[in-house]
């Protein structure tokens, strides 16, 4: 069985190398320094020339950076197609933005309702009132509740509720 030329043995160790480098797993300068030291003690730098061994070396990292490059290529894009996808997700699950994705008509614009809400005077016109029934003058209370027309309603049922008791 015949050993792998060193040449091989360098090419193989170089584009390791160069992975690991573009992983973030090895200094550049060490693995470069490393691979050159392989090289001179094998004799490729005699036998085939620095510029040679350079271009071997050289050709590992240019591949790694491609292929790592690549990879962050593809990794990006799945996320982006990720983000994508969720957006069309949600968009598609609210009967209010799903037409962007089916095709069918913008649906109208629903109107805003507005609930009635039950009328309730300002606390300080349910204590003015009670002061003017304690006053005991039913002309006097007679004429504020006709200065109040929007609140004697209710002034009245609370009145009616605080002392239907007492009757």
């Amino acid at each position: 069985m015949n050993a792998p030329a060193p040449i091989k043995i360098l090419t193989a160790c170089a584009e390791k190398y160069a992975l690991c480098c573009a992983l973030g797993e090895m200094e550049i300068q060490w693995s470069v320094d490393m691979l050159q030291n392989y090289a001179e003690q094998r004799g490729l730098v005699v036998e085939l020339g620095q510029d040679k061994v350079q271009d071997v070396i050289a050709a590992a990292f240019i591949w790694a950076r491609a292929f790592s490059a690549a990879d962050e290529a593809a990794t990006e894009d799945a996320s982006s197609d990720y983000a994508a996808r969720l957006v069309r997700d949600w968009e598609m699950a609210d009967s209010r933005d799903a037409w962007r994705w089916t095709g069918a008509p913008r649906p109208p614009a629903a109107p805003e309702t507005k609930q009635a809400g039950v009328y309730k005077p300002a606390a300080s016109t349910v204590e003015a009132f009670f002061y003017v029934v304690r006053l005991g003058d039913p002309a006097y209370l007679a004429a504020w509740l006709a200065s109040h027309p929007t609140d004697a309603p209710h002034l009245i049922r609370l009145y009616e509720a605080k002392y239907a008791d007492v009757a």
